[in-house]
């Protein structure tokens, strides 16, 4: 039994040191300019450090940072050539929770972000949502949960 213990201390020991804490997503993009637009002027996220010259851009929300940054130089840091194809598809969706879906699509599609789905409930993710796009195509989803569904809380 003392061997069984021992073990589960050791275990429980080692996810501590494992734990790991998110901070940020980092978006490649083609344009720096307008992407910096984008996520400050459209998006409304405050920016705590931009630098179009160097490609690079962060920005704070209440939980974890976006940070944009240029695919070349992204590239040049893993030591890649700059001519690294764009990811087909799409490869990430970030997601904001908001008090009202319809009026924040509405508000980020008059400040320029590019309209995907239009507000609707999704009863089978207990959520109603839109989406929209950023200049380099990132899908950014809006929610808010339905009433007395439960949807995620983050």
């Amino acid at each position: 039994m003392e061997h069984l213990l021992q073990g589960l201390k050791l275990s429980s020991e080692n996810e501590k040191e494992h734990m790991m804490k998110f901070i940020n997503v980092r978006l490649l993009v083609r344009d720096s300019a307008a992407a910096i637009r984008f996520w400050r002027d459209v998006m409304g996220l405050r920016m705590t450090f931009g630098d179009e010259a160097m490609g690079y851009a962060y920005f704070e929300t209440d939980s974890a940072g976006v940070e944009l940054m240029t695919r070349e130089g992204f590239a040049g840091a893993l030591g890649e050539a700059a001519s690294t194809p764009t990811p087909a598809g799409r490869p990430a969706v970030l997601v904001f929770r908001v008090d009202d879906v319809d009026a924040a699509y509405a508000d980020l599609v008059r400040r320029g972000a590019t309209a995907v789905t239009g507000p609707q409930d999704r009863p089978v993710w207990g959520a109603r949502s839109a989406h929209v796009s950023d200049p380099d195509g990132y899908i950014i989803e809006i929610y808010s949960p339905l009433p007395g569904a439960d949807a995620p809380t983050a």
